[in-house]
């Protein structure tokens, strides 16, 4: 007997998907591992996005550091402009014998003054106008002292004027009224008034004096006694012998003394007698 019963077959029926949330037993579960950067964290949805930092263009990376580093310069500089780290504490001066100390670092006036900006050449300048003063030097040593080195005048010989005799030195600055060194060159002017410290004599005459005094021994053979210098003509030397000689200013000294030592010669074969020669005009002397 067949029995009929009313189900559908297996061809109508529809299908269902089955999803497993874990794999099926013996089924083997691929994983998937992506390479993400050290110290990322990955994505959540329920936070901000993960965004890759922005890389630094190599172009720019020079520049930057160029202007880093003019930074930290002008932060160096400003740093010893203000700390007292750099500010001049001490002042040291040698060579001063007759030169005051404490008048040298009143003109100098660098003390407290900052390393850097101190104005040495003023200074310098200030400390020559010392009269005693002959050369300076002024030297930093960091951090916080500056060396003062002084050259004095030293006594060259003596300016007469006016009954006082004055100490110079042989530029022709005055000393001072304190005594020349022995043997030293005697220079009387006919100038009239006093000197001071510090006052400048006249130049031609000193530097005339000076070559004279070294010359006229071996081109004449005698030494010189007086000299004098008489304004309006010049220096005038009288030499141990008793001669006379007028030099006027200090051009061609050499030549001058060549002349009268040419005419001394003359003189004496001729048996020609004189008191001075007058050398003031080169190749023309004249005997009186």
């Amino acid at each position: 007997m067949i029995v009929k019963r009313n189900r559908p077959s297996k061809s109508s029926l529809p299908r269902k998907i089955v999803r497993r949330g874990r794999p099926a037993v013996g089924e083997r579960k691929s994983i998937v591992q992506r390479n993400r950067p050290r110290g990322v964290q990955p994505i959540r949805r329920d936070g901000p996005r993960w965004r890759p930092p922005v890389a630094v263009s190599r172009s720019w990376l020079k520049p930057l550091l160029a202007l880093a580093a003019v930074f930290a310069v002008l932060g160096g500089l400003v740093f010893a402009w203000q700390s007292p780290f750099f500010q001049v504490s001490t002042v040291e001066i040698h060579g001063n014998e007759r030169v005051a100390t404490d008048a040298v670092l009143e003109r100098a006036g660098l003390s407290g003054e900052n390393m850097f900006t101190a104005d040495l050449a003023a200074a310098q300048e200030a400390i020559y106008g010392l009269p005693l003063v002959h050369q300076v030097k002024i030297t930093r040593h960091w951090p916080n002292t500056i060396e003062i080195t002084i050259e004095e005048r030293n006594a060259w010989g003596t300016w007469e004027q006016s009954g006082v005799r004055y100490t110079i030195d042989r530029e022709g600055v005055v000393l001072g009224t304190s005594a020349a060194p022995d043997g030293s060159p005697v220079i009387r002017s006919s100038e009239a008034g006093s000197r001071r410290q510090g006052d400048h004599v006249d130049y031609q005459a000193v530097e005339a004096v000076a070559e004279i005094y070294e010359r006229l021994p071996k081109q004449l053979g005698t030494t010189v006694t007086e000299v004098a210098f008489v304004a309006g003509k010049g220096v005038q030397v009288t030499t141990a012998d008793g001669q006379s000689a007028l030099f006027g200013d200090s051009s061609s000294i050499g030549y001058k003394l060549a002349v009268w030592a040419a005419m001394a010669k003359q003189a004496q074969v001729k048996g020609i007698n004189y008191t001075t020669i007058d050398l003031r005009f080169g190749n023309r002397p004249v005997l009186q």
